[in-house]
């Protein structure tokens, strides 16, 4: 698989800014798969200190977690819901609702996908000051690349 810059969340001081993932676009799209599974949008904070946002979904019968990358237009979705600072983990697959995020541009992750050893994801696009942060972080899979609280 191979990364677009900003895959980490980093760019050096001389680099241009990486994209940002239109934040209104993804809430949208939460509030159509809510709507389709009949349920309902928690809040949908700002990245803040991560690389990704993340949201809510409830229905009658249980909760979704949605993490949206801040840079790239990828999404993915998780049993637990993300606790500052900590790994993320139990990615699960996209549900049948996610093509909401499909049809405005995002493309749904796979478990396979994010499972990907580093050894297998293809970094030469990535600028400087992330290749840098790699080597320090040393993520072990492209989930902990793409989803992280690295600072």
């Amino acid at each position: 698989m191979r990364l677009d810059r900003g895959a980490t969340g980093f760019c050096g001081p001389r680099d241009k800014p990486a994209n940002e993932t239109d934040l209104t676009l993804f809430r949208s799209a939460c509030w159509e798969a809510a709507r389709r599974i009949g349920g309902r949008v928690g809040e949908v904070p700002p990245a803040g200190a991560s690389s990704f946002h993340s949201a809510t979904i409830t229905s009658r019968a249980e909760e979704h977690f949605v993490l949206c990358h801040a840079h790239l237009p990828v999404v993915a979705f998780t049993e637990l819901a993300p606790v500052p600072g900590q790994p993320l983990v139990r990615f699960v697959n996209p549900p049948p609702w996610a093509d909401a995020f499909a049809a405005v541009g995002f493309r749904c992750l796979q478990v396979e996908d994010l499972s990907l050893p580093m050894s297998k994801v293809d970094v030469a696009e990535l600028a400087e000051a992330e290749l840098t942060q790699i080597g320090y972080w040393r993520p072990q899979a492209l989930s902990d690349l793409l989803f992280n609280w690295w600072d």
